[in-house]
């Protein structure tokens, strides 16, 4: 089981629904959203859904449910994960002393709060879905997440040691570097979703994947087995032909890291083959204790400081099943070895912090289990990066990011994981960044934007090399051009054999780059191309939109614009324009232009230098965050004064900021003083 790659569960639940059978849908809608008698099923099916998201409507059927349907909800909420088989759901509610069975589940199924995942039509009665997977809408869990779960309070006295914590990028590292391995390499699976012999050797062995993590709480047994299987589970990775292969980093790896992290918190309980004692261990029947004993550790530490032997004991005395499946040998410590291995896990993740023996959620983990603020962002080292002459990388990890990991494993290979962490360029994984759709010029760029200094020349050249042993080609000693004035018109000269190949939506030239029959067409006017170029675009008064004058412009001002501008429709017959947005120009920059590049430019084709709205998007997420703050502002009678107190020390001291020729800011704090020091020499403020 794996997180779906399509996030909308508003369609999820119709899908869900339109498997009911009539009676059973129109029997949960009663429940739900109460419809008019011999309402047709469609408008059943469009009232149910929209219930979902409707906040007050949700919270009367909470409030109505029973107090374990509550608890379920809101467990379902808090583990930011929709989907649950209903056997972890069930033994969730048995270890928080609720011992009722499939009725809990089956009650949120009559109430149109949790649905069956399952594909078989029509259902009749929620009595099949006691054995499969359930999940409920994000809204409606989110809602519960304030249900009070009779969790008994473990905290201890705060240690006297400050708290050590992880910076969250060990297990995207991880995950990534088994990406990397499945992608040059698919893993075999059998049909009860286990690993072959070989394939498990290779990642218990993989010196990478299984090396100990340099800032650890406790061993983590088997991690390279963990890491594959998690990697599945947020869809790195999926299964195809009795094999795992890698797929395209989702939009999770494009963001800052507390989003991933928090992806990564709500696959946990996807991963049944792992324990935190045995390492890799696939079950018989499917169900593993990890997914519940590892949440209820968590949740177990919502109130503070706590020791893990506490946390075991517990667990050992109130999860059902899980004490039965331990070793005998774990009877002496009552499990606490299995619960400090998986809190290793959660350290390395970044949502517990340690002192001594003790741990506690981390902010994060206060902001996704006990409902506190998202904490702030860490600051932002873009240049992280220094490439090798030897074509070896060094990426300091205060500067990774998921974007950048992403980015690094598309073409260079993880060879260590640590503090600065070390990569490999070579002709293998170069060929595969290739084949993933980027360009040598784009695997320069990102080198160069995030390294330290330029990429060394011999380190350009060597991947320009090994890009031009894969590109084909095709080179034209001489070609005729021909723009058309709409694409209409070019896709009718293609019909019509005038030319066979299109070079954007209105250029196109013959196969063999000759002279075209220019009798079949209407010459306007030709360029020449040794000229400099022509001042042929007018920007806009907002500094993004741009309008071509095409009288003066040629056949490569599209071909050139096209790269950091998107076109705009016009209903004007011959008016192109294009706006510059924040995508368009860092696409530029990642196809390899540089700031400098883009300035030229425009001060070629417009008579000015980029607009400042253009500079803003290309150099304003790069910059220092800004800051806002109250301050009090004072506006002297002439700059004579305002210099005055610029210089005088006693004021000076005072001073915040100068805003301008007139006017400078204090402190609130500071008024009173400002005050008294202007009033020593004759000025009052009014």
């Amino acid at each position: 089981m794996s997180i779906p790659a399509d996030a909308d569960w508003s369609d999820r639940a119709r899908a869900a629904l339109s498997g009911y059978s009539e009676p059973l849908l129109r029997s949960v809608a009663a429940r739900l959203v109460k419809p008019r008698a011999n309402q047709p099923v469609d408008d059943v099916l469009d009232k149910l859904v929209a219930a979902q998201t409707n906040a007050p409507v949700i919270d009367r059927r909470v409030r109505e449910l029973p107090p374990e349907c509550r608890k379920l909800l809101a467990l379902v909420g808090l583990s930011r994960q929709p989907r649950w088989k209903v056997a972890h759901l069930l033994t969730l509610l048995a270890a928080l002393d609720h011992a009722e069975g499939f009725a809990p589940v089956q009650t949120l199924l009559e109430a149109g709060l949790l649905f069956p995942d399952r594909g078989d039509a029509p259902l009749e009665d929620f009595a099949a879905v006691a054995s499969g997977v359930v999940f409920a809408h994000p809204t409606v869990a989110a809602r519960a997440r304030g249900e009070d779960l009779g969790v008994p309070d473990l905290s201890v006295e705060s240690p006297g040691s400050p708290p050590r914590a992880s910076d969250g990028l060990e297990w995207p590292l991880r995950l990534a570097t088994a990406w990397q391995g499945v992608w040059s390499s698919p893993v075999r699976v059998t049909q009860a979703n286990s690993l072959f012999k070989r394939d498990q050797t290779r990642l218990q062995s993989d010196p990478l994947l299984s090396a100990a993590p340099a800032d650890s709480f406790a061993p983590v047994p088997d991690a390279g087995v963990l890491a594959l299987f998690w990697a599945k589970a947020v869809g790195l990775l999926a299964p195809a032909d009795d094999e795992l292969r890698a797929n395209a980093f989702p939009p999770s790896w494009g963001t800052a890291l507390a989003p991933l992290q928090a992806q990564l918190f709500a696959a946990m309980p996807l991963v049944e083959a792992w324990d935190a004692l045995a390492g890799y261990a696939p079950s018989d029947n499917g169900l593993s204790q990890t997914p519940t004993v590892g949440f209820l550790c968590l949740l177990l530490l919502r109130t503070g400081w706590t020791d893990p032997a506490d946390v075991a004991a517990w667990l050992w005395s109130h999860h059902p099943s899980w004490a039965g499946a331990l070793p005998k040998t774990a009877e002496k410590d009552r499990g606490a070895e299995w619960v400090r291995g998986f809190f290793g896990v959660a350290y390395m993740l970044g949502l517990i912090e340690a002192a001594g023996s003790l741990v506690r959620l981390s902010p994060l983990g206060r902001h996704l289990l006990a409902g506190e603020p998202e904490p702030p962002a860490a600051p932002a080292f873009p240049q992280t990066l220094m490439v090798q002459p030897n074509a070896e990388v060094l990426a300091y990890r205060q500067g990774l990011t998921p974007a950048l990991v992403a980015s690094l494993s598309r073409f260079a290979t993880w060879k260590g994981i640590g503090p600065a962490c070390t990569l490999e360029l070579n002709p293998e994984q170069t060929y595969r960044g290739l084949e993933s759709g980027l360009t040598s010029a784009e695997i320069i760029q990102t080198l160069n934007r995030h390294g330290v200094r330029p990429v060394p020349a011999a380190v350009a050249d060597l991947l320009q090399r090994w890009a031009n042993k894969r590109e084909r080609i095709t080179v034209y000693s001489s070609a005729v051009l021909v723009e058309f004035p709409s694409p209409a018109e070019l896709d009718a000269a293609v019909s019509r054999g005038i030319v066979s190949v299109k070079l954007t939506d209105r250029v196109g030239m013959t196969g063999d780059g000759k002279e075209p029959a220019l009798s079949q067409l209407r010459l306007i006017g030709n360029r020449d191309y040794e000229a400099k170029p022509q001042k042929c675009v007018t920007v806009g008064d907002d500094g993004v939109t741009l309008t071509i004058d095409a009288a003066q412009a040629d056949l490569l001002l599209e071909a050139e614009i096209v790269r950091f501008a998107e076109p705009l429709p016009t209903d004007i017959p011959g008016v192109r324009r294009f706006r510059l947005t924040p995508v368009s120009l860092r696409r530029a920059l990642d196809q390899g232009m540089a700031v400098a590049d883009i300035d030229t430019w425009f001060v070629d084709r417009t008579g000015g230098s980029l607009s400042p709205a253009g500079r803003l998007f290309l150099v304003g997420p790069v910059l220092p965050a800004p800051t806002v703050g109250l301050r009090l502002v004072v506006e002297f009678a002439n700059a004579d004064v305002a210099d005055g107190v610029m210089q005088w020390p006693d004021t000076r001291s005072l001073v915040a900021q100068r805003l301008g020729p007139l006017a400078v800011t204090i402190d609130e704090v500071n008024l009173e003083a400002f005050r008294a020091a202007l009033a020593e020499v004759g000025v009052a403020i009014a």
